[in-house]
């Protein structure tokens, strides 16, 4: 068999149109597999404000955002790799928080003025869909159950991963009474931790401490070295992350976002 018969118009034995036809699929499929799942989340240091607008919007449906940055140390011009949590965002810039704890500024390609003048930013997201539900206000008589009904939650709505928090409204106000650990203390919990973010003091007491969360994942909830005789949560929101589409029967109100639908 010849491997292109002109009289025929075949190619390895196939008609040609229909080898080009194929060829023009595979093409598409591939041309829409790499903006899926590559375009979308990646972008250059030319490219900062719509990677901060990609950013806003996975942030406010409650997705946890990590990003890889690729650029140069601004003050010395070296190299700079680093992966970390997206904690917040100002205008052109973010805060990265990396995995040692500490916290760079990063800019575009042409920043001066940050840490890091970025060349490329990819996001990394554990999620691929999140349902956000309401939750009313509660009592627990320690910190142990507080996260044991945060646990049973996560597995009452089978998710991957469980945030608690209110991104855009109704934050969840924390009340810590009679807690062993002072204020800063707890706050320094907080801040070691890597997917807590949006967190402040919002009153302090000799004997309760209000913090105010925007979101918190219950994995670093969990690390947290706290002992408590009460703790008092606010009505908010919990968040539930999975990889897969979920197909849940829930009662009540609530919102499903897609990482597909979003970007």
């Amino acid at each position: 068999m010849k491997l292109l018969d002109t009289d025929k118009g075949k190619f390895l034995g196939v008609n040609i149109i229909d080898v080009f036809v194929i060829f023009v699929l595979l093409f598409l499929v591939f041309s829409f597999a790499t903006k899926l799942l590559g375009e979308d989340l990646t972008y250059s240091g030319d490219e900062m404000y719509n990677a901060i607008q990609g950013y806003q919007k996975l942030d406010a449906k409650g997705f946890l955002v990590e990003a890889m940055v690729e650029g140069e140390w601004i003050v010395d011009e070296q190299e700079f790799h680093g992966r970390g949590l997206i904690t917040e965002i100002r205008s052109g810039t973010f805060a990265l928080k990396k995995d040692d704890g500490s916290t760079v500024w990063i800019g575009g390609s042409m920043a001066y003025l940050e840490d890091i003048a970025a060349n490329k930013i990819t996001f990394t997201l554990d999620d691929n869909y999140v349902i956000t539900l309401p939750v009313e206000s509660r009592e627990f008589s320690s910190y142990e159950e507080f996260l044991n009904y945060l646990e049973d939650k996560k597995k009452e709505l089978w998710a991957d991963n469980l945030r608690i928090g209110g991104v855009t409204s109704l934050p969840a106000d924390i009340a810590f009474i009679r807690s062993s650990k002072s204020a800063q203390g707890i706050f320094n919990e907080f801040e070691d931790a890597r997917g807590i973010k949006y967190y402040s003091i919002l009153q302090s007491g000799k004997d309760e401490t209000i913090f105010r969360l925007r979101l918190a994942d219950l994995e670093d909830l969990k690390g947290m070295n706290v002992k408590t005789e009460k703790v008092v949560m606010s009505k908010t929101y919990v968040y539930a992350g999975y990889r897969e589409k979920p197909t849940l029967d829930i009662e009540g109100e609530y919102h499903v976002a897609s990482l597909e639908d979003i970007l």
